[in-house]
């Protein structure tokens, strides 16, 4: 194995973080594989170690920073310490026709027309605030995650007759220190350090999101609910409008590929006008494009005539996008971006917006001597057709990788409770050859995807979707039918 995060990068990394610290204050943020398709010649490029699905009201995990009572409540000590227990339930529903084109069978080796996930989440957490040498805090939580038939993807292809899968295990054991006021003169929280099972995330989830794997023997494969690392560890500075991560963590996949990921994450605000980010990561692996492979990262978001004395109606253009460069000596060279613009009109009936996001993602030519196809790592759940692109294609056919996409996304809230989302998406592949098939277009998309919070604690969610298949995603599954498909789900969270 190459080495790939080493003594010598690590003391780079720690340079760079502190000194990114000491000019900071002169200026301005899945692993679930599929089952092996029948189709082997494709299989590679449709099914990696990063796949993982999300929902939007499945924040992330670390609530420690919120205190106060709880119904759940064990101890409430001085300075806000406490001492609770947390549990969320959640489930759904989920229906589909034509799936994988009319070709289900051949493509997940069973046929699948609808099924079942579920999910139960306990656990306890607590924070202990000192008068003047910040908070100790941590987390203990277990996951029991649920299939009952073939899911979409064909994860749980297998396990029985019909697929039923039921896994609990531990997800989060961490503790961590935040420095509170212990460093006064360089802010409040100034430092954050955490090490042990917990979830890392960067940016918008474009590259970390989620370190673990759903579906297959785990179960809940689209629920998602396993995000944690099997173990991290996590040291955070905050200090004016600079904030960065140092990082170490071994991903929780499944099966185990030994990934383990080092670097550093900055992000530097600049008020209205916006923000600038991005990062250095090292990985090792048993994956041979993985082992020895650098990441650079570069992001941005921006209202750019926010802060200025133009027209009001220039003022909620937005913009926002991410370049990422992979290379791993004489393995792979890849490149992965997006863009998007978006305008949001505030004042209206039902605050309408409407987005347009264009995402590159390189593939392999099959002439080259070094893999081109772009590794997505451990990506998650930002919003609604983000970094799973689309309800069908996203989620259970298509990762990002060798893969073009224009999405249009209309959003609005008719009430406050319920939030309402359009999407169309184009997809075509970057490399036809190099996914083995001779056609580059692939399908078109619609999904309709409307968010109801009921109250603080319960959530439903309704999706409906349609996918038409072009002339590459005929070829590759061997049907030709629209897919159609549905969710129902719900979450509650105990507070």
């Amino acid at each position: 194995m190459t080495p790939g995060f080493t003594t010598a990068k690590l003391t780079a990394l720690v340079s760079l973080l502190l000194l990114g610290t000491s000019g900071a204050g002169t200026g301005f943020a899945a692993d679930s594989e599929a089952a092996t398709p029948t189709n082997t010649d494709a299989a590679d490029y449709f099914f990696r170690e990063a796949l993982v699905s999300e929902h939007p009201f499945r924040a992330s995990a670390d609530r420690t920073k919120h205190g106060g009572e709880s119904p759940l409540g064990i101890w409430q000590g001085p300075r806000n310490s406490y001492l609770r227990g947390t549990l969320k339930a959640e489930g759904g529903y989920f229906d589909q026709g034509n799936a994988w084109f009319g070709n289900d069978a051949a493509n997940i080796g069973a046929s699948t027309n609808s099924w079942w996930e579920w999910v139960i989440h306990p656990g306890v957490e607590g924070s202990y605030h000192f008068e003047q040498s910040g908070e100790v805090y941590g987390r203990f939580s277990i996951v029991n995650g649920n299939t009952q038939d073939i899911d979409g993807a064909g994860s749980n292809v297998g396990r029985g007759s019909d697929g039923d899968t039921s896994h609990t295990a531990v997800e989060n054991a961490y503790l961590g220190w935040r420095s509170g006021d212990y460093f006064s003169s360089l802010g409040k929280d100034f430092l954050d350090i955490s090490f042990g099972m917990q979830q890392y995330v960067a940016g918008n989830g474009f590259l970390f999101y989620s370190q673990s794997s759903n579906g297959k023997n785990r179960g809940a494969y689209w629920s998602g609910e396993r995000k944690a690392a099997e173990y991290a560890g996590i040291a955070r500075v905050n200090y004016g409008q600079f904030k960065g991560d140092l990082v170490y963590f071994k991903a929780n996949d499944n099966p185990d590929s030994d990934t383990k990921v080092g670097g550093i994450t900055l992000d530097y605000s600049l008020g209205d006008f916006g923000s600038l980010g991005g990062g250095y990561y090292s990985v090792d692996s048993d994956i041979q494009t993985r082992d020895g492979m650098d990441v650079y990262d570069v992001r941005f978001q921006t209202t750019p005539f926010k802060p200025f004395d133009v027209p009001d109606m220039l003022k909620p253009v937005k913009f926002d996008g991410e370049f990422v460069h992979e290379e791993n000596g004489d393995d792979l060279d890849a490149d992965g971006w997006y863009l998007s613009v978006g305008y949001d009109w505030a004042d209206l009936a039902w605050q309408p917006s409407l987005t347009y996001r264009y995402a590159a993602f390189e593939g392999n030519d099959p002439n080259s001597s070094k893999s081109q196809d772009f590794d997505p790592l451990f990506y998650g759940f930002y919003d609604w057709g983000y970094w799973y692109q689309g309800e069908i294609l996203g989620e259970y056919v298509l990762i990002n990788s060798n893969l073009n996409s224009h999405m249009v996304r209309l959003s609005a809230n008719p009430i406050d409770a319920i939030h309402v989302n359009l999407f169309f998406y184009r997809f075509t592949l970057d490399d036809a050859d190099g996914f083995g098939v001779q056609s580059d277009d692939f399908a078109d998309e619609w999904n309709l995807t409307v968010d109801w919070t009921v109250n603080d604690s319960f959530a439903l969610s309704l999706v409906g979707a349609y996918a038409s298949p072009d002339d590459g995603a005929k070829e590759f599954s061997g049907g030709d039918d629209d897919w159609s498909y549905g969710m129902a789900y719900a979450t509650y969270t105990f507070k």
